[in-house]
């Protein structure tokens, strides 16, 4: 999870050098295909792809994208990923709620704002948002989970900017198709 550390201070450091809101119709929007056909979704150009592989299995694909009000950020975590096999509980709620532990972690301090369940697809999920660095910052997320993989879609940005174009864009953007 250092990586997700990293990326975290990456997107919180955007936000906090942020200058003002960024119209969708400003982003040059791309659409990406899964490389294996399970996924698709939309990102401003500029993005970055990352890849760690902890084996042949064990892949954490994740795509990003900051500017100087916010952060984008899609992962995909394989099942061996998601459950360590000694005390992951396969009572998928639970495995989701457990996400939304996991995500509040990274924010020290943060408070949820809303929480609900989600579904997109064939994916099961959670939706929530998190108010963080004391009110001035929300962390909108939302978990999936189907066919043995976890999808997090997140959106840090200025407070006032949760409901914006890029965020809705990028939020509504989100296919799961098996």
């Amino acid at each position: 999870m250092q990586r997700r550390s990293a990326i975290t201070l990456l997107l919180g450091a955007s936000v906090a050098a942020g200058t003002g809101p960024v119209r969708a119709q400003s982003l040059d929007w791309e659409t990406i295909a899964g490389h294996d056909g399970r996924y698709s979704l939309e990102m401003p150009r500029g993005y970055r792809y990352l890849t760690a592989r902890k084996s042949d299995d064990d892949t954490l694909r994740q795509y990003v994208f900051r500017w100087n009000g916010g952060g984008l950020d899609f992962a995909l975590y394989d099942q061996s990923q998601v459950e360590d096999g000694s005390n992951m509980p396969m009572d998928l709620w639970v495995i989701l709620k457990n996400m939304q532990a996991a995500v509040q972690k990274r924010w020290p301090g943060s408070t949820v704002l809303q929480q609900s369940e989600a579904q997109l697809g064939p994916a099961q999920g959670r939706s929530f948002t998190l108010s963080v660095d004391q009110g001035r910052n929300v962390v909108v997320v939302r978990i999936y989970y189907a066919n043995a993989r976890l999808y997090e879609v997140l959106a840090l940005v200025p407070a006032a900017e949760q409901n914006g174009p890029v965020v809705t864009r990028f939020m509504n953007s989100v296919r799961i198709v098996r």
